[in-house]
C-alpha cells in the first residue's frame, strides 16, 4: 500500500481512507465519486413508507455515517457536496434533487458504473423511487417502493419499510491522501514522508515568494496559505496531465 492523492487513483480501483475501503467510480470537478466497497449496515429506507430520500429515515443513517468518518479524522473539506437526482423510474421529478455529503447511488448511476462496482454480500438500497404519488389524483401504486440491488448485481424494487444494505456514496476531495495498492513492487513513500516532502515544497515556495515581493510596492500582500498552495498545485498538475 502507498499513500497517494486520490485524484491519481484510476476508476474501478479500491483505496482506503479513514479506515474504510472505497471504489473510485468517477473523477468529477474537484472531487472523486466513490462508493463503499461493502455494505456498511442494514437499515430501513423509511419506516413511514416514504420513497423520497430527501425525507426518508435513510437520511439519518447516512448522516450517521458522515459523523462516523469525522470520528476517524475526516474534515468537512474532505467530503464534498454532491447533488442526487431523485427522478423516479418513469421520469417524473416530483422529489426534485437532494444536496448532501453522503448519498446512495441512483438507478441511473448504478447502470453507468455497475461494471466496476464490486458485488456485495446482500441486497443494498439505491436512491431512486419506483414511482411517485400522482399530483392530480390519489393514486399511490408503487409510491412506497424503492430500487435496490441484489448480491448478484441484479436490480429490483422493494418496499421502503424493509431493511436493506447501505453502501454510502461520497465525493471526496481529489487532493485527499489515501492508501492504494497499485501492484507496483517498488517501495513507496509512506504518508508521513509525503507530507514532509509537501511541506518542504511549501517552505521553498515561501522563500521564493519572499524574494520576489520585497519593496514598498508589495506592501500589504501575502503568500498563499498551505491549503491554498496545495489546491493551486493540484490544479496545475491536473492541467499538465
Amino acid at each position: 500500500m502507498k499513500s497517494i492523492e486520490l485524484r491519481k487513483v484510476p476508476c474501478g480501483e479500491t483505496f482506503t481512507a479513514f479506515g474504510e475501503e472505497y471504489v473510485v467510480l468517477d473523477h468529477v470537478d474537484g472531487g472523486v465519486l466513490s462508493i463503499r466497497k461493502g455494505i456498511w449496515k442494514k437499515a430501513a429506507f423509511d419506516r413511514g413508507w416514504n420513497s423520497n430520500l430527501a425525507q426518508a429515515d435513510m437520511r439519518d443513517t447516512l448522516a450517521e455515517y458522515a459523523e462516523f468518518l469525522k470520528s476517524k479524522g475526516a474534515k468537512d473539506s474532505d467530503l464534498l457536496i454532491q447533488r442526487v437526482d431523485l427522478k423516479a423510474t418513469d421520469g417524473t421529478r416530483v422529489y426534485g434533487y437532494l444536496d448532501c455529503t453522503v448519498a446512495l447511488l441512483t438507478l441511473e448511476q448504478y447502470g453507468k458504473y455497475k461494471e466496476i462496482i464490486p458485488k456485495a454480500d446482500g441486497a443494498w438500497w439505491l436512491a431512486t423511487p419506483v414511482w411517485t404519488r400522482w399530483l392530480r389524483s390519489p393514486g399511490t401504486n408503487y409510491a412506497y417502493y424503492v430500487w435496490y440491488v441484489y448480491s448478484n448485481g441484479v436490480c429490483d424494487y422493494w418496499h421502503a419499510l424493509n431493511s436493506g444494505g447501505v453502501r454510502p456514496v461520497l465525493t471526496f476531495d481529489s487532493c485527499l491522501l489515501v492508501s492504494w495498492q497499485d501492484g507496483e513492487p517498488e517501495e513507496e513513500a509512506d504518508e508521513s514522508s509525503q507530507k514532509e516532502e509537501l511541506w518542504a515544497d511549501y517552505i521553498y515556495y515561501l522563500s521564493e515568494w519572499n524574494e520576489e515581493h520585497t519593496g514598498a510596492n508589495n506592501y500589504g500582500s501575502s503568500p498563499m496559505s498551505f491549503n491554498e498552495w496545495l489546491e493551486d498545485r493540484c490544479k496545475r498538475e491536473d492541467d499538465d496531465e
